[in-house]
């Protein structure tokens, strides 16, 4: 009985693995959303001022440093909301098996699950199996989301930046 419930806290452990890695997923999923739209909007913001500015003081948009700090501007922006795009990527996961697909195991291998020790074994590897999976594609988005974070400061900074360029134009 003592292997049985060490095998039971296992599978407590890798259930509060399972669902850590579902509340990570939908966290992810959510600063996703929220930064492609902070990013399109910022992103369509900026060209704008950028375009009025540059008419209303007729700067020279062939200039050297015009160009310089438009386009890592403009470059970082779409990097941010190409890395959003890629975290709401479908990608591929483990899913638990049916009901009557596992019956049909018992069926075939009833040596396999004939006591409560083997049932709960097998639980936790499933469990693992698709834990296992969503942890690598949360790590992926967790990636893409430090690099949406880091082109959106990128474009904030180049957009002071150049705002400050056009003043001093002025």
């Amino acid at each position: 009985m003592e292997e049985l419930g060490v095998l039971k806290y296992c599978l407590g452990a890798a259930k509060r693995a399972y669902e850590q890695e579902n509340v990570r997923q939908r966290n992810a999923m959510d600063k996703a959303e929220y930064l492609f739209k902070y990013l399109t909007l910022l992103t369509t913001v900026f060209n704008v001022a950028v375009s009025v500015i540059s008419k209303m003081n007729q700067v020279n948009t062939a200039d050297f440093y015009f160009i310089a700090l438009y386009v890592p501007m403009l470059t970082a922006g779409i990097i941010g909301i190409a890395s959003t795009l890629l975290i709401q990527m479908p990608r591929k996961i483990k899913q638990f098996s049916l009901g009557t697909e596992e019956l049909k195991k018992v069926q075939k291998e009833p040596a396999r699950f004939r006591t409560e020790k083997e049932w709960t074994y097998q639980e936790i590897l499933w469990m693992d199996t698709i834990t296992t999976r969503m942890r690598a594609n949360n790590d992926k988005a967790m990636k893409w989301i430090l690099i949406a974070y880091i082109s959106l400061a990128v474009m904030i900074l180049c957009f002071g930046i150049f705002i400050t360029y056009l003043i001093l134009l002025v």
